[in-house]
This record gives C-alpha cells, structure tokens and sequence, in this order.
C-alpha cells in the first residue's frame, strides 16, 4: 500500500530547503530504490523492516538526483506532440489497426513457425499488446501511430511468446532471430512512449 510521506530537499537544484512528497511501498525486496513515475510522482520502494529515518536519509541523499529526473520529465511532458481524436476517429483507427496487426502477425508467424488464435486491438494506454497461453494476442491500436519497424519489433515480440511465455534469455534469442536490432528498437520505443499523448474528445 502506498503511504506518502514527506523528507527534507536540500538539493542544489531547487536552491531552497522544501518539503518533498514522495509515495512509499514497502515489500520483501532488500534494497530501497526510487522511480519517478508519469505526472512527476516520486516513488520510493524499501523493505518492509525499513525504518522512516532510513528512508527519508537515502532520499535525502538522491535528492539533486530527482530534481533532475524530474526536470527532464518536465521538458519530455512540455515537448509531447499531442495526437487528437474523436470517439469516431478512434474507431477508425481500431479497425485500421486491427487489419493492419492481422497482417503483419500473419506474416511473422510463418516466418518464426508460430500459430495463434485471435488477434484484437484494444484502447489500452499503458501496453503495447499481450499474448496469453491461449494464443490470443493484444494491440493497442495508439501503436499504429508508431513507425512500421517499432510495430514489427512489438508484433514479433508477442508472437515470440508463443514459444517462450516469459523474458528469458531464450525468449529473447527467438526475437533476435527475426530482428538482431530488437534492443534499438526497443529503446526507441520508449522514447515514442514518451513523446506523444493522446486525447479523446
């Protein structure tokens, strides 16, 4: 459960002491880290026998560290290119999507010798798709606004799990098959992520 807290910022970065909000999670993990999450939250995860002076120290001690995390967030999030739709306009998009991803699934299972149940194209924000152990794989269709290799690299990517259900090394050998540049673009589809927001009115 997430407890906000507040520390002491003495970062160099923001010039003047202020009180910090952060959000706790406290689990079975053995180190305390830190994640800036979207809208600028600051997350703080520790072991569960962490005490709050521990805490608020090894904060205290990243504090110019989040200030600059968080200033890049600001500029990423002041320079993202917005993408507007209407209702009509996003079912538009799912229905192109959902021909497009057909194809392209049809196209790289037979190359990597896969089979699959269904494909389907959801409104999801977070995910750029899924597959389960059923065979039934998932797009979100904001992927199609994505360059056609960062699509590839997301459609072998779940076809692959078809043949490994989990991120190991092997999964990761089956991917590479297909496309030996998979980790570049992987990068470069994190920063897609974070360079368009998408609204619906």
């Amino acid at each position: 459960m997430a407890t906000p807290m507040r520390i002491m910022n003495s970062s160099k970065v923001m010039k003047a002491k202020r009180m910090m909000d952060y959000n706790l999670i406290k689990s079975k993990r053995k180190t305390i880290s830190i994640y800036i999450k979207p809208g600028g939250v600051v997350e703080v995860r520790a072991p569960l026998r962490a005490s709050k002076a521990l805490i608020n120290s090894f904060v205290t001690a990243k504090s110019e560290w989040i200030a600059s995390a968080l200033e890049r967030l600001s500029v990423r999030e002041a320079n993202k290119k917005i993408i507007r739709l209407s209702p009509e306009e996003e079912k538009a998009c799912c229905q192109k999507a959902l021909q497009y991803f057909q194809d392209r699934c049809a196209y790289f299972a037979a190359k990597m010798g896969v089979q699959y149940e269904t494909i389907k194209v959801s409104k999801a924000k977070t995910r750029w798709g899924s597959c389960n152990s059923k065979g039934n794989i998932n797009f979100t269709y904001r992927l199609i606004f994505a360059p056609e290799d960062l699509i590839d690299y997301v459609v072998i990517h779940e076809l692959a799990h078809l043949k490994e259900m989990n991120h190991s090394n092997r999964f990761w050998e089956v991917v590479e098959e297909i496309i030996p540049d998979y980790k570049e673009r992987r990068r470069r589809l994190n920063e897609f992520r974070d360079e368009f927001e998408f609204i619906i009115s």
